[in-house]
């Protein structure tokens, strides 16, 4: 018996079939683009140096009544900063108990330049402002201070796909190893903050640097001389 097929059902089936399609090709569509606006939105964070500030305590008794160190706490203090590792960049302060109007008294003010006397003449810098840290020093003792400036490189590698990348954002990984290389580099990490500040602008210096670049004028020494000329006779 030969079936008869409804033409009118297989009109629909058609029809459901195209709208099914095309809602799975809007899906799959936006389904990609939300993948690609998920990892890349054009305002990725760049893989930077991480720097931040340690501090390395050192407590110091002082006699009653004395400003200057016993040879005991001498011998203490300088064993403290043969094993701290100390480099370039790194301050020098102390923390001395205050009184109410945040003041030292007059020994203690005494004593603070005292330390900055014993660190000079290890070529050390310390500050003649007292910084407070932890619990405040009892009477006769004070705190040697030493805030080290610490940088952390990013890690570098392909952390994100660079496909699908329909935003053509940039990558967070663009730029990771230079900035690795200028972490290393650095003498003073600190100065990946707040930078050096430069000196005084010369202008007779300058001035001078435009007058030869203008007038062409260009003094060889005698041992530049007898260089290029390959110290012919």
């Amino acid at each position: 018996m030969k079936k008869i097929i409804n033409k009118d059902s297989n009109k629909n089936f058609k029809k459901n079939f195209k709208t099914v399609a095309t809602v799975a090709a809007c899906v799959t569509f936006l389904s990609g683009c939300g993948n690609s606006l998920t990892n890349y939105t054009g305002v990725e964070p760049q893989q930077r140096n991480q720097v931040e500030m340690v501090r390395v305590p050192f407590s110091i008794q002082f006699e009653a009544g004395q400003v200057a160190l016993t040879k005991s706490e001498v011998d203490r203090l300088n064993y403290f900063l043969r094993t701290s590792n100390v480099k370039y960049g790194d301050e020098f302060s102390m923390d001395f108990p205050l009184d109410a109007n945040g003041e030292l008294s007059d020994i203690d003010a005494k004593r603070l330049a005292h330390m900055s006397d014993l660190l000079k003449e290890s070529g050390l810098y310390m500050s003649s402002m007292v910084t407070p840290y932890g619990m405040e020093p009892k009477a006769n003792s004070g705190r040697l201070i030493i805030s080290k400036y610490v940088v952390t490189l990013p890690e570098c590698g392909w952390s994100q796909p660079s496909y699908p990348n329909y935003e053509n954002a940039p990558l967070n990984n663009i730029g990771c190893s230079i900035q690795a290389n200028l972490g290393l580099m650095v003498a003073n990490p600190k100065d990946l903050i707040t930078g050096a500040k430069g000196g005084p602008v010369n202008a007779e210096r300058t001035a001078l640097a435009v007058e030869r670049y203008q007038s062409r004028v260009v003094t060889v020494s005698e041992a530049s001389a007898t260089e290029v000329t390959g110290g012919s006779q």
